[in-house]
C-alpha cells in the first residue's frame, strides 16, 4: 500500500510475525527481488534489518509472499524428531505378577510379557507398587500412561532395572501390534484403494489345489542337512524347502523324500544370487525334479516361468515389503511369496491388512542372515585355491563360525557360487505374534534349521507343530526354544 524510507505497510490475510520472511514480487529481474526477515511490526509497517531491503526498488501495488515461519518449521520438525508429546494418552492399567524363580509377568488385559530373566529374592530394597510405578510407567513418547498398577508379586523380589526397562519396551511393542489389529475400519481405508488395485486370483486357486481348508494353517521347514531332512519326514511334514549348499545333491535330497511316500512334497532353493554363467544351476535344479522351486534372484523367474509342472515361491531376497511388490511378483507367476525380513511385527499386520494374506509366507523362526558377501572365508583360510576350481571345496568338509567382540560365535555358510552367508547364532521367532498373524488372515508359516542335529530339529518342528494347532501358546514355545522374540531384523522404532 505504501513504501517509506525505512519500511512499508500492506495489509495481510496471513499471519505474520517478527522473524517471518518474506519477498516482493517487484516484476522485473527475478535476481532484483528484494526480501529478508521482518524485523518489527507496528500496526501496518513492517520494518526489516538495516540495508536488507533496497526501498527504492519498491513501489504500491507489488505483490508479496511470505516465504518463511520459523515458529511453523519448529513445529514440523518436533513433529516427525520425536519432541513432542502425542496430542492423546492411552491410559493402561497394569497387572504384575511373579515369584523367586520366575519370570516378571506383565499383562495388560489379553496382552502380556515376560521377562528374560526370573526374578530373585530382595536382600534388600525388594520391588514395592511405588518402585514398579516409577519404572513400568516411564512410557516416553508412546502414546500410553499409566493409570493403575496392580500388584501381586509374591514375596519380597528383585530384578535388575536394566530388565525391567526392556520388559516395559517390549511391553510398549506389543501393545501397539494388538492395537494395529483393532485399528476401526475407518482408520485404513486407505487400504482399500490398494486392494482395489489388486486382482489376482492365483492365492485361492493354490489353496484349493493343495487340497486344504481356508482356515488350517500350513507349516513348511527349510532344512540345509540330509539329517535335518529325514527329521522333517519322520515329523510328517507336509511340503520341506532343501537348502544344500552343494547342488549336486538336490537329486539325493528328492529320492529321499520320494522314498518317504507321496504325501511330502519338496522344494528346491535356488541360489541367492545368480549371475552370468551360472545358468547351469538352474538346470541342475530341473533335473532333479522337485514338485516346486524356492526362487531366490530374478534370473530364477525368468528361468522357471515356463514349466508350468513346477510351483513357485519367491523367497525373502525379493524383498517383498509393500503391497505393491507383492502384486508384482504374483504376477510373474509365483504361487506365495515370502515377508521381507525387513519388517517387524506391525509392520507385517499393516502389510497384511493392505494386500490378501494367501499371496504371503511368513518365516516364523529362523537364524537371521546377517550378511552376504562374494568374499569366501574357507578359500581364504583352509586352502591355497583362490576359487572352487583349485581351492578343493573345505566347505563340504569343515563348519566355519565368525567369533564377534563379545564371544558369541556365528555360523558362516558357502553356497554352491562360493559366497557365503554369516547367520546370527542366536535363533529368533516370532511365535509371540503367531495369534495377531493368524487373526490377520496369515495361513503359511515356515521355519529354518541351520546346524541343528536331527534331534534338536525335530524338537522344534514338534514345538511350531503345536503351537499351530493350538495346542500351545506362543510364550510356551518361546520359553522351550530359548530363541530370542522378533520378527524382521529390529523391533521397531516403537520399541
Amino acid at each position: 500500500a505504501k513504501v517509506a524510507r525505512d519500511h512499508v505497510e500492506f495489509e495481510t490475510r496471513i499471519p505474520l510475525a517478527p522473524g517471518d520472511g518474506v519477498v516482493f514480487d517487484t516484476g522485473g529481474d527475478t535476481n532484483a527481488e528484494q526480501g529478508g526477515r521482518i524485523y518489527e511490526i507496528f500496526g501496518r509497517r513492517f520494518y526489516f534489518a538495516h540495508d536488507h531491503i533496497d526501498f527504492s526498488r519498491l513501489k504500491p501495488g507489488d505483490r508479496v509472499w511470505k516465504t518463511d515461519d520459523p515458529a511453523l518449521g519448529k513445529r514440523l520438525r518436533q513433529s516427525f524428531s520425536g519432541r513432542i508429546e502425542p496430542r492423546r494418552r492411552e491410559p493402561v492399567d497394569l497387572r504384575v505378577s511373579g515369584r523367586a524363580g520366575e519370570p516378571l509377568a506383565i499383562a495388560v488385559g489379553p496382552v502380556h510379557v515376560l521377562s528374560a530373566r526370573p526374578l530373585e529374592t530382595a536382600r534388600t530394597a525388594p520391588l514395592t507398587t511405588e518402585k514398579l510405578r516409577d519404572h513400568l510407567g516411564r512410557f516416553g513418547e508412546s502414546i500410553y500412561a499409566l493409570r493403575e498398577i496392580d500388584n501381586e508379586l509374591e514375596g519380597d523380589v528383585i530384578l535388575p532395572i536394566s530388565e525391567i526397562n526392556r520388559v516395559r519396551r517390549e511391553l510398549v511393542f506389543a501393545l501397539d501390534a494388538a492395537r494395529q489389529h483393532q485399528r476401526p475400519e475407518a482408520e485404513i481405508a486407505w487400504r482399500d484403494f490398494l486392494n482395489s488395485e489388486i486382482r489376482n486370483p492365483r492365492p485361492q486357486r493354490f489353496a484349493q489345489r493343495c487340497g486344504r481348508a481356508k482356515s488350517e494353517f500350513a507349516l513348511r521347514v527349510l532344512v540345509r542337512t540330509p539329517d535335518q531332512l529325514a527329521a522333517a519326514l519322520a515329523e510328517n511334514v507336509g511340503e520341506i524347502y532343501v537348502d544344500y549348499e552343494d547342488l549336486r545333491r538336490y537329486s539325493d535330497a528328492v529320492a529321499q523324500v520320494r522314498a518317504a511316500g507321496p504325501d511330502a512334497k519338496i522344494f528346491l532353493a535356488t541360489p541367492r544370487i545368480q549371475k552370468a554363467g551360472e545358468e547351469g544351476f538352474f538346470r541342475l535344479i530341473e533335473n532333479a525334479t522337485p514338485d516346486g522351486v524356492l526362487i531366490r534372484n530374478l534370473g530364477a523367474i525368468g528361468h522357471f516361468r515356463e514349466n508350468s509342472a513346477l510351483r513357485k515361491i519367491g523367497d525373502f531376497s525379493l524383498n517383498i515389503a509393500n503391497p505393491l511388490t507383492a502384486q508384482h511378483f504374483i504376477a510373474q507367476g509365483l504361487d506365495r511369496v515370502t515377508i521381507s525380513y525387513d519388517l517387524n511385527a506391525e509392520q507385517v499386520l499393516d502389510l497384511l491388512a493392505a494386500a490378501p494374506p494367501a499371496w504371503f509366507e511368513l518365516t516364523l523362526h529362523q537364524h537371521m542372515p546377517m550378511f552376504h558377501m562374494e568374499h569366501c572365508v574357507f578359500a581364504a583360510f583352509l586352502s591355497t585355491g583362490s576359487s572352487h576350481l583349485d581351492c578343493g571345496r573345505p566347505c563340504d568338509r569343515h563348519r566355519v563360525h565368525l567369533r564377534d567382540r563379545v564371544g558369541v560365535e556365528h555360523p558362516l555358510r558357502a553356497d554352491v557360487g562360493c559366497r557365503n552367508t554369516l547367520f546370527n547364532a542366536v535363533p529368533q521367532t516370532g511365535a509371540r505374534f503367531f495369534r495377531a498373524l493368524a487373526d490377520a488372515g496369515l495361513r503359511d508359516f515356515r521355519l529354518e534349521l541351520l546346524e541343528e542335529n536331527a534331534d534338536a530339529s525335530a524338537k522344534i518342528i514338534r514345538a511350531y507343530q503345536s503351537l499351530l494347532a493350538g495346542e500351545r501358546d506362543g510364550e510356551d514355545v518361546l520359553r522351550e526354544l530359548n530363541a530370542r522374540s522378533q520378527l524382521g531384523v529390529t523391533h521397531g522404532t516403537l520399541a
